[in-house]
């Protein structure tokens, strides 16, 4: 009878029928350790702490002999904030279930959390080991490596864990990447082709392949520039946010620098997206220009009143097509999607006041690389500082002031770029 009511017991539980589950625990409870174990575990679910934790010692008393019950008495003291118990009672389940994945997940973020860094890796790594098909381990050691600062170490894990979540919204993009980080570029270059098969000429797979393959085009082409923007438009600033971008500060803080007055110059802010670098250049301009290939992004800068201006364009067509000078031209986080540069700087110098200042960034290609460009698995492009620094020279610009900054950052992990500045000569 009392074998029955458990099953009964146990069957609403998991049905999420917590208070006819509770009532038939407590009926059985005086004479079982199973059902006040189950009945503390339900409590510590809906949040009664204490009385939780009194039933499942009371159970131990009796039966101390399963190790998801010394697992679940270390959650709800975790849960009460007493980390050294919650600490040995994890570490009991674990003597007695060697491989429990997620006791030692649990354990490995107590460790984590009292400053035991190195048993916490330990810990994350053994579980990943154990079900490298489980994300939670994965996403665990990635945020724990950056925090320490190990990024390529971190991007590995967090790619790991992206390929296993079956809960996670995967973008076929996102995936695509996540396999050329762990080193199975053949699946990545698989998902693209596949997609292709169903979408002939989708221009986002079209460049994701050729990213993907290590193919680099001297641009990417117009198509898949205003087909990605266009789809991110909406949530584009709330990305950004998240990814720490910082080519607003960077902007003001390089005006500053140059010393630009309220409101002199007339500005042209190319690629300028849904206007975050407008705000910027609103204070220094007399006119503001903006210029973008994707309508929904200028539908987003309108609503900002920044501009004077906006035009949907292709840069390079629109500096070949117009006639208006500039005293400044920025374009911040725009040439990252442009290889061979020259086309640019040639139309933006034609387009600048004799002395006018150019301000861009560009995502920073390793000095030893010996390319003067690449693209990466991102889709996007990287440029040495020598091959901007001649391109720039090229086509009739001072040399240029340039630092090192972080755009942004991906995967915890900031990406590594340039900021310039160029003085058309006079």
């Amino acid at each position: 009878m009392a074998d029955d009511l458990m099953d009964q017991a146990m069957r609403l539980h998991l049905a999420g029928r917590h208070a006819e589950s509770e009532a038939l625990y407590r009926r059985i409870a005086p004479d079982s350790a199973k059902a006040k174990h189950y009945l503390g575990f339900l409590l510590q679910q809906t949040g009664r702490m204490e009385e939780a934790l009194e039933l499942i010692e009371a159970s131990l008393l009796q039966d101390n002999s399963h190790s998801e019950w010394h697992y679940n008495h270390g959650i709800v003291l975790d849960k009460l904030g007493r980390c050294d118990e919650a600490i040995a009672a994890f570490e009991h389940s674990l003597k007695l279930a060697p491989d429990n994945y997620f006791c030692k997940t649990s354990l490995g973020a107590l460790f984590e959390k009292t400053g035991e860094i190195d048993r916490a890796e330990r810990l994350y790594r053994e579980a990943s080991q154990l079900d490298p098909h489980c994300p939670d381990a994965h996403y665990l050691l990635a945020s724990l490596l950056v925090a320490q600062g190990r990024f390529l170490e971190a991007r590995h894990s967090n790619s790991m864990g992206l390929i296993a979540d079956p809960a996670r919204d995967k973008s076929k993009i996102k995936l695509g990447i996540a396999y050329c980080e762990v080193g199975e570029k053949d699946r990545a270059i698989a998902l693209m082709e596949n997609w292709l098969l169903k979408e002939p000429g989708n221009p986002v797979a079209s460049h994701m392949l050729a990213a993907f393959r290590g193919d680099a085009p001297e641009r990417c082409s117009e198509n898949y520039v205003e087909a990605a923007f266009d789809k991110f438009a909406v949530q584009f600033d709330s990305i950004l946010t998240r990814l720490e971008y910082a080519g607003p500060r960077l902007l003001r803080e390089e005006l500053q620098r140059l010393g630009f007055a309220r409101h002199s110059p007339k500005a042209l802010d190319l690629g300028c997206g849904t206007g975050l670098n407008g705000q910027i250049l609103k204070f220094v301009s007399h006119t503001l220009t903006g210029v973008d290939i994707s309508r929904a992004m200028l539908d987003a800068a309108e609503k900002t009143q920044c501009y004077d201006f906006l035009f949907k364009s292709e840069i390079c067509a629109f500096l070949d097509e117009s006639r208006d000078r500039f005293d400044l031209i920025t374009c911040m986080d725009t040439l990252i999607y442009f290889g061979n540069l020259g086309p640019v700087f040639s139309g933006i110098h034609a387009r600048l006041a004799p002395g006018g200042q150019f301000v861009f960034t560009t995502e920073r290609l390793a000095p030893d690389s010996g390319e003067k460009y690449e693209l990466g698995i991102t889709g996007r492009y990287r440029h040495s500082e020598d091959y901007v620094a001649r391109l720039l020279d090229e086509a009739g610009f001072e040399p240029p002031f340039a630092k090192n900054a972080a755009i942004r950052k991906e995967s915890g992990q900031p990406v590594e770029g340039q900021l310039y500045s160029a003085r058309k000569r006079r």
